[in-house]
């Protein structure tokens, strides 16, 4: 199993309060008519009996953004990483993104139901000060402050730098960070692969990749926003992940 970080074990972790209890009659999560019968065409499309029922329906969900029902045939999941990752969603409730594409994607109606907070730092001018004294990339630069800010009590998403990637999984070996989870689905072809890679080979936390090219903001926002519905259906007594 992967380990699951523990309060107060990367520098820079910052105290805050805990966030308010969720109603006892919180109501599971109801989709549009239109968002339902897309999920019954997905669920129709392929066998999904080899998956547990969380991470088949982070699957689908990823289907569901992408259009692409092949999309997540290279996906990585270490083991009990949904089950961890919603106990996180439930326990620290923030995420920290890599740029603001992957932060505007998660849905406001799951982050305000659950009390989750978000955090983008790539435009801040603190990254842009940092990226320049440290000659990486911004992106890389807002992973750094998210550690620094944040410490473990955070999930991370990425999705579209695989600088940033690489900045955190150096942070996971150097300075012993451990967020709760770390999603890592960067796209493009300079630099992915090898970033995907060396995330996959990080038995120190939970996480989520890919193997290939392939991914993006949207991705790594459906995600969370997956993890989200499980979370607020597991709270709803609707079902156990």
């Amino acid at each position: 199993q992967p380990q699951i970080a523990q309060h107060g074990h990367a520098k820079g972790l910052l105290e805050r309060a805990a966030p308010a209890a969720i109603a006892p009659d919180f109501a599971p999560y109801q989709p549009h008519p239109i968002e339902a019968e897309s999920f019954r065409i997905i669920d129709a499309e392929r066998d999904w009996s080899a998956y547990a029922l969380g991470e088949k329906i982070v699957r689908q969900r990823l289907v569901h953004t992408s259009g692409d029902l092949d999309c997540g045939d290279d996906l990585f999941f270490s083991p009990g990483v949904v089950e961890t990752g919603l106990r996180a969603l439930l326990r620290c409730r923030r995420v920290s993104t890599d740029v603001t594409m992957v932060q505007s994607g998660l849905r406001r109606d799951l982050l305000a139901r659950l009390g989750i907070e978000t955090w983008c730092g790539v435009h801040d001018a603190e990254s842009a000060m940092l990226a320049q004294a440290e000659g990486i990339t911004r992106s890389a630069a807002g992973i750094r402050r998210a550690w620094q800010r944040w410490g473990n009590e955070q999930i991370v998403a990425i999705g579209d730098a695989p600088t940033a990637v690489m900045e955190a999984v150096r942070l996971i070996q150097e300075h012993g960070w451990r967020p709760q989870l770390l999603i890592g689905l960067p796209v493009g072809f300079v630099g992915t692969r090898e970033c995907k890679a060396a995330l996959r080979r990080c038995l120190q936390l939970p996480r989520i990749t890919n193997a290939g090219t392939r991914g993006g903001s949207p991705w790594a926002a459906s995600v969370v926003n997956a993890m989200m519905i499980c979370a607020i259906n597991q709270v709803a007594g609707v079902w156990e992940v």
